[in-house]
């Protein structure tokens, strides 16, 4: 019911705006729909362009970034499994573990500790060749530095009291080495004589206890640096366009490292995402909003830190837009040129639109001489040729009506001076009857009579049906008079059973085919001729046969009967004017062209002449009660 509802709303829309355009001008309704057709497709296609545009621009990057991200992802934890291998063979070096423990003892309280020539051999000589770090940092138990060094330049890193205080507790709490990172207000620099500036550059780190191979006691703390300015050049591919930018994260969301200019994101955030990367699958999240940042996210192994890639939603909106310009500006000069284009098709709509109509007006006050002349070759040339065509018509058909016209008055003027009353006619012909009977002039009475009464119903037949029994009368009438002619004995045989006396067919159907029997069919010497009708009924079809033994008809003739389409004007052998082509042409205006007349004849043996047509006896039936009227046009029969 509710889509019913819909539907009608629609639907009476759409006449409501029907009906508000059929109130202007053809020329107004076209230059709306052309405005329309550029307005409506500009505000579409811009919208589409742009929403395609910034979905597959955010595809693109997506897809760059997956690619390159687990490439990156191992190439930092390479790096940073290098700096872990590097602290590890530090850790276990049999020099530096001599001098840290050396520097830890009661006896190092007094003087400082020289550095043996081993341990600056160990660890120059393993920066120099394939570490990766950035610097050594070794702490005594007590967290006193024992000894620190700085591949970079010659300015040493130094923990705060508080920072290494707490790299010493993460350490012993993890049991293992502790990877974390140190901010400038955890450490501070300086070289051998002068602090150095303060650098707001953070140190990525990894801490372990320095412990013998034999026993569990601890010798001290070493602390492996590495600068973040190295682990961010590896971001670099990740970087497309400045529309994402590339963040290190810890498992608290704490940003370690980020390729931006300024770090105006809080990784915090964006935890409720985090929390659900598992570190061997690349997880994408999707911006709640449009235009929004869309995160793609990985955990690295070991450290548990996130590799953020967040892509600017507003630079890919604005690539999208630029891309867009190409489509709007087109469309703008599409704009342009559409008042150019109405304007041409206006007038070449218009201007022969007005000489139709103005044509059409002068027709309709009755000049029919009146031509569009339109020597064109579109739509309106076709309906102007047409008018033109139909005028010319018009003027010939009126002019013919005007000539039939005074024909039929002058044909009335004569027919009412040569009218005779047939009931005048049929009047004398029955006294003289009368009068023959008186004088015992039986067979002249008996000619008589046949010929009143033929002539009564010819004279004063107007309907167009009438019941199978009034044409078996017809033709019995016909048969007396031709009797007397002295050519021959006509006998008369009916084989038609009861039910179909009653069955309508129009007058003078078998009369004309008897006719033509008695006409054509006698032959010549022979005293007789039997002419037959049979009748019989299937299903709603009803077929009169008129069959003579008679000299019958050749090929030829039987195909030219059954093909005829001609009318003739002579009527010779014709008592009513009605011959064998009228009654083909009439059953077939009457009840199409299936039914009709057929002929089968053998020369010198009989001739059968069948009429087909439908069952009908109620002159009230769809087919009676057309109207039709049929030509009273004789022919020649065969």
């Amino acid at each position: 019911m509710r889509i019913c509802n819909k539907f009608k709303f629609i639907s009476r829309l759409i006449n409501g705006f029907y009906l508000w355009l059929r109130r202007y001008s053809l020329s107004t309704r076209f230059f709306i729909v052309c405005i329309s057709l550029c307005i409506v497709p500009l505000i579409l296609a811009t919208g589409i362009v742009f929403f395609t545009s910034y979905s597959r621009e955010t595809d693109n990057y997506i897809s760059f970034t997956q690619q390159n991200m687990v490439q990156t992802s191992n190439n930092l934890f390479n790096r940073l499994m290098n700096v872990r291998t590097d602290a590890i063979d530090f850790a276990y070096n049999s020099y530096i573990q001599d001098f840290t423990e050396a520097y830890g003892s009661e006896n190092s309280s007094v003087g400082r500790v020289p550095v043996t020539e081993e341990l600056v051999h160990s660890v120059v000589g393993r920066f120099n060749s394939t570490s990766d770090s950035a610097g050594l940092i070794i702490l005594s138990p007590d967290g006193r530095p024992c000894y620190v060094y700085n591949n970079q330049n010659r300015f040493y890193m130094y923990f705060y009291e508080e920072s290494k205080a707490s790299i010493m507790e993460n350490v012993d709490h993890s049991g293992n080495g502790y990877w974390h990172y140190a901010t400038p207000e955890d450490y501070y620099l300086k070289s051998v004589d002068w602090h150095a500036p303060q650098t707001e550059e953070p140190v990525i780190y990894y801490a372990l206890k320095m412990k013998r191979l034999i026993g569990d006691e601890s010798v001290g703390y070493l602390i492996m640096t590495l600068r973040a300015g190295i682990l961010t050049e590896l971001f670099s591919n990740l970087e497309g366009d400045g529309a994402s930018t590339v963040y290190l994260l810890d498992r608290d969301g704490n940003i370690i490292i980020h390729t931006g200019e300024e770090d105006a994101a809080d990784g915090a955030d964006w935890m409720e995402y985090l929390s659900s990367v598992n570190s061997s699958k690349i997880e994408v999240f999707h911006p709640k909003e449009m235009f929004d940042n869309t995160l793609i996210a990985m955990q690295m192994e070991e450290t548990g830190w996130y590799v953020v890639d967040v892509i600017d939603g507003g630079v890919l909106s604005q690539i999208a837009l630029n891309n867009s310009m190409d489509v709007i500006t087109l469309l703008l000069i599409m704009i342009v040129l559409v008042p150019c284009v109405f304007f041409l098709l206006n007038r070449t709509m218009k201007r022969p639109l007005w000489r139709i109509v103005n044509v059409l007006n002068r027709v309709q006050q009755g000049d029919f001489s009146s031509r569009i002349q339109d020597q064109g070759c579109d739509e309106f040339a076709v309906i102007a040729q047409s008018i033109d065509t139909m005028s010319g018509k018009l003027e010939t058909m009126i002019e013919q009506v005007k000539r039939s016209e005074k024909q039929r008055q002058e044909s009335q003027i004569e027919l009412l001076q040569m009218q005779i009353n047939p009931h005048f006619i049929t009047n004398t012909l029955n006294m003289v009857a009368w009068m023959a009977d008186l004088q015992q002039q039986t067979k002249l009475s008996h000619i008589l009579q046949s010929l009143s009464a033929l002539l009564n119903r010819t004279l004063r037949s107007g309907r167009d049906f009438i019941p199978l029994s009034e044409e078996l009368d017809y033709i019995r009438w016909y048969l007396d008079i031709q009797q007397y002619r002295g050519i021959a004995s006509y006998r008369l045989n009916v084989s038609i059973d009861d039910s179909l006396l009653d069955c309508l067919l129009p007058p003078f159907t078998l009369e004309p085919l008897v006719e033509n029997s008695v006409i054509h069919g006698t032959v010549a010497g022979r005293g007789f001729l039997n002419i037959t009708i049979k009748g019989f009924r299937t299903k709603n079809i009803v077929e009169l046969s008129v069959i003579d033994d008679g000299c019958g008809m050749d090929a030829g003739t039987v195909e030219r009967l059954s093909n005829t389409t001609e009318t003739r004007t002579s009527r010779q052998h014709s008592v009513h004017g009605i011959g064998i082509a009228n009654v083909q042409k009439r059953l077939q205006i009457y009840f199409g062209t299936e039914y009709g007349i057929s002929y089968d004849s053998m020369p010198g043996c009989f001739t059968i002449a069948t009429v087909r047509i439908p069952v009908r006896t109620d002159v009230s039936d769809e087919t009676m009660d057309q109207g039709k009227r049929w030509e009273n046009v004789p022919c020649d029969d065969r």
